[in-house]
């Protein structure tokens, strides 16, 4: 590896490393009880529509298990509601309920307010550069790591 590439990686992940220590804490949602995973169930739902726990634990790239529990909070706190298919009683659907949609407003608000205020010290061209990059980095494909090897 390049010695430039490496000091640059080496930058680039004590930025992110930093940037997400004060991020973090203030983008977690414990005012809503909601943990990060479980307003992305929320977000998806909201989405989507109703999701299979399948469809939900497929989207977040964990086991069917792992959303069984969350979902399991989501209900006690009646953010979600679990519907069984008239069709095929095995498969479950989860969907919002109005306690989760209003919820969900409220933590988008709050964590949209957070991220203005971090976002505003950039200026108008860094702020689309930061966005052309990620875009960018996106569409980049595991695949082309092969290619590179």
């Amino acid at each position: 590896m390049q010695p430039d590439i490496q000091h640059a990686m080496e930058r680039l992940q004590e930025a992110v490393r930093s940037t997400m220590r004060a991020l973090g804490p203030q983008l977690s949602e414990p005012s809503f009880g909601l943990t990060g995973p479980q307003f992305y169930i929320l977000h998806q739902l909201d989405q989507k529509g109703k999701c299979t726990v399948g469809e939900l634990a497929d989207s977040m790239a964990v086991k069917p298990s792992a959303i069984t529990a969350m979902i399991d909070r989501l209900d006690k706190h009646g953010f979600v509601v679990r519907d069984r298919d008239e069709d095929d009683r095995r498969v479950v659907h989860i969907q919002l309920t109005e306690a989760g949609l209003e919820t969900l407003a409220q933590v988008k608000q709050h964590r949209l307010g957070i991220l203005q205020h971090y976002l505003s010290h950039l200026t108008s061209e860094e702020l689309e550069s930061m966005i052309r990059i990620f875009e960018k980095l996106a569409k980049v494909s595991p695949a082309d790591k092969k290619s590179q090897a």
